[in-house]
């Protein structure tokens, strides 16, 4: 009962209220700027969108995992940018503006990609087990339940209660944050059997996906002619997913504790990669900074 509670109230709750937070630091603004940089943003939707599923679905094959991790690997692949990637861009000296307009395109986007690619991923991957065929117009519904609806509303706040939103960004950040460490907490004690057990064997997928999708981040705007702050933007939104999307499609939509333990692992792992990257990146654009003084 406690445990169906938790999934199917508390953590709709915790990411709508992310996504509310998320939607009260955007402004029209940030979408029209796909007018203004379309090549960047193009670049960077079709990296973070298409390329990053296509490694989700290379590397659960490469790594030949059970059908629940492979199908878990093809989910978090298939979640939006999550904004941890913001306050890591941020910290980067990155392209901020870049960065937060790719954080609400793929969130806004999700609700169609994700139902698509997952059951794309149950397709070549789940068997004729537990992991069978889904309604895939449901699943839109649900995820634009948790995506769409709760940024138009924090959109909203912004519009017409600008002070409010402003003066609350810190502390929706911290809660948004506090969230994600409880629920990550949460399924670690759930499923500490499963990580002792199976961790080796998939852990190894996760971290080869993250540092793929980092390298592919970076390589593929740099060689389409983007400048290097914007690629590592790029690199940082393609690597740093929103694993709470990701947990929530897992507990409360698909009703599969198994299937949450990678995007909630992986949530840990990006943080060490994405501020370990971003403090080289802040140091080297220091050193250039000077060198060319």
């Amino acid at each position: 009962m406690q445990e169906s509670f938790i999934q199917s109230v508390l953590l709709p709750l915790a990411i709508v209220f992310i996504m509310v937070a998320l939607g009260m630091t955007l402004t029209l603004a940030d979408f029209r700027r796909v007018l203004s940089q379309p090549k960047q943003v193009t670049i960077g939707l079709l990296c973070q969108m298409v390329l990053l599923p296509i490694l989700g679905f290379g590397v659960a094959s490469l790594f030949g995992l059970p059908p629940v991790y492979a199908v878990s690997i093809i989910l978090l692949a298939a979640a939006p940018g999550g904004t941890t990637s913001n306050m890591i861009v941020h910290a980067a000296e990155g392209d901020r503006a870049l960065s937060v307009t790719l954080t609400a395109l793929s969130n806004s986007l999700a609700w169609l990609t994700m139902p698509f690619l997952l059951s794309l991923g149950i397709r070549q991957f789940g068997g004729s087990g537990e992991l069978s065929d889904f309604p895939v117009g449901d699943l839109m519904v649900q995820v634009a339940a948790l995506t769409i609806v709760p940024v138009l509303l924090g959109m909203g706040i912004r519009k017409w209660k600008p002070d409010f939103a402003e003066n609350s960004k810190r502390i929706t950040k911290i809660l948004a944050a506090a969230f994600l460490f409880l629920i990550i907490i949460a399924l670690v004690v759930q499923n500490w059997d499963t990580i002792v057990t199976d961790g080796p064997r998939f852990a190894p997928a996760f971290i080869v996906l993250n540092l793929a999708a980092l390298a592919m981040g970076y390589f593929v705007p740099r060689a389409l002619g983007i400048n290097e702050v914007q690629s590592s933007t790029i690199s940082i939104e393609a690597g740093m997913q929103n694993g709470t999307i990701a947990i929530t499609i897992a507990l409360a939509v698909l009703g599969n504790s198994e299937m949450s333990v990678i995007p909630g692992l992986y949530s840990i792992w990006m943080f060490i990669t994405g501020f370990g990257l971003a403090a080289w990146l802040a140091r080297r654009n220091t050193a250039n900074q000077t060198a060319t003084a």
